[in-house]
């Protein structure tokens, strides 16, 4: 799983099958209100949690539905279920393990009722008593421990490809940026930041091509030479 929004979509289309309705929230707090039979028995909170509806009388079956489908939809779009750090981990009072800290960066984890495991890394704020900055979320434990590795160094990027693999997909995206005339405005900016991510890892690939061979110039002269 990406982000939430890709599990929202899931959950809420799994949910119209279901019987239940998604209507628009109808407060700031809420991502969605749910109906079931035009009764609206429950919220979708912004902290991902199912609200039952403290006005109306819902079904406790129901709520245990709608949690069921919730979980089940997150497994399929493929969250961390294992869990990813060893027992060894340190815990704080709010229930944040940290799994690995190095150069300022921190990966860190937090369990949750739907998403079982989300990660997030983050720098070290060492001017304002270390809080955290530039936080960054994951819901899948590989994006979560590459990301880690490169943001505190433990990996370079440059290993992660080889420099011809690294050659052959800069010249695809510089190939796909200047003749897919299907690619909107942010396929082409996604498409220009890759290339020129390449190209800092590479300088060379930067480099503009000679328009003109040189040698072309110094052959007739070794040929008069020559005579």
């Amino acid at each position: 799983m990406k982000s939430k929004t890709e599990f929202y979509q899931a959950f809420f289309e799994t949910l119209e099958k279901k019987g239940f309705s998604v209507r628009p929230p109808s407060s700031p707090d809420y991502v969605a209100d749910i109906y079931h039979r035009n009764r609206q028995i429950a919220f979708y909170g912004r902290q991902d949690t199912i609200i039952k509806n403290p006005f109306t009388d819902v079904e406790e079956k129901l709520m245990e539905r709608l949690q069921a489908l919730a979980k089940s939809t997150a497994i399929g779009c493929g969250i961390c279920s294992d869990r990813p750090y060893n027992e060894a981990a340190t815990q704080d009072k709010s229930g944040l393990v940290k799994i690995n800290e190095h150069n300022g960066v921190v990966l860190v984890c937090r369990q949750h009722p739907i998403f079982d495991y989300v990660l997030s890394t983050y720098r070290k704020d060492m001017e304002h008593g270390g809080a955290p900055i530039q936080r960054q979320y994951f819901y899948n434990r590989e994006e979560a421990f590459e990301d880690f590795a490169l943001r505190s160094g433990l990996v370079d990027e440059k290993k992660l490809f080889t420099e011809t693999e690294l050659k052959i997909l800069h010249a695809g995206l510089v190939k796909l940026r200047t003749e897919d005339q299907e690619l909107d405005q942010d396929g082409m900016e996604s498409v220009a930041a890759l290339v020129e991510r390449i190209e800092d890892i590479v300088p060379e690939l930067g480099k503009k091509e000679r328009t003109f061979d040189f040698m072309k110039l110094f052959s007739p002269l070794e040929n008069v030479r020559e005579r």
